[in-house]
């Protein structure tokens, strides 16, 4: 019977049977959620009817790869003294800048939703109006760009990044940011086209993290080989000296 398959080194097959199954399986559901989000961008959403925002997502969820662009309703209060403006959005061919105001949700335990209102060529906006409002809106994964906010005293941001949006608010945030299908308070359509393929680098680190889970179970894997060879090489060498003190003895 090979060393490697005695019982005592059962332990060790097991465990390396168990960490290379779990790997393969982890990166295929990475793989799976990549490909989630892949199908949900190709979804034209125009004509979706809307969900309650507190039934596809709570405030301390991530965010659902599968309801991107899916349109939502929202039912809160504005925050208007968060309100900040997104540079480097076009509309009609003109680049300006989105309007984004925090929305505190009603039943979101005191939290709010950044929710695009409209676009405007200035980084002014009139101020939303007051009181309860609902509003349906077209649900996003917050951006990732690379790009860096040069001067953070202001309220104009390079994207809608949670990082930067949370320096502006006092409430807590949800994962996530919406666009609002009807441009509100007169402000001019905010284009859906224009975020910044936020919703591609959300899909892409699953697929990253799809590849290394198969990078590790490969290693895993090879590591488990070389310890089932070397277990048999260490017998052989040992067993050498025994024959040959055998043979001597013939």
């Amino acid at each position: 019977m090979p060393v490697a398959l005695h019982p005592r080194y059962w332990a060790g097959h097991l465990l390396a049977i168990v960490l290379v199954l779990l790997a393969g399986r982890l990166g295929l559901w990475q793989l799976d959620s990549w490909q989630a989000h892949r199908d949900a961008e190709a979804v034209d959403h125009s004509r979706t009817a809307p969900e309650p925002l507190v039934d596809v997502m709570g405030p301390d969820d991530p965010f659902p790869g599968e309801k991107v662009g899916r349109p939502v309703d929202v039912s809160g209060t504005w925050v208007p003294s968060g309100t900040v403006f997104v540079e480097g959005r076009e509309h009609d061919g003109e680049e300006g800048y989105w309007v984004v105001t925090p929305l505190e949700v009603e039943g979101g335990g005191g939290s709010a939703l950044y929710v695009v209102r409209g676009w405007s060529a200035t980084p002014e906006a009139p101020a939303p109006a007051p009181g309860p409002v609902e509003v349906t809106a077209y649900l996003q994964a917050t951006e990732g760009t690379n790009a860096t906010d040069p001067d953070r005293s202001d309220d104009v941001l390079p994207q809608v990044r949670t990082a930067d949006l949370i320096q502006h608010v006092d409430q807590d945030l949800y994962g996530a940011f919406a666009i609002a299908r009807e441009p509100l308070d007169g402000l001019a359509t905010a284009e859906v086209e224009q975020v910044a393929g936020a919703s591609a680098f959300t899909g892409l680190k699953n697929f990253l993290y799809g590849i290394e889970w198969f990078v590790f179970g490969a290693f895993a894997a090879f590591i488990w080989w070389r310890w089932s060879r070397d277990l048999g090489a260490a017998a052989a060498q040992e067993q050498e000296p025994a024959d040959e003190a055998v043979a001597s003895r013939s």
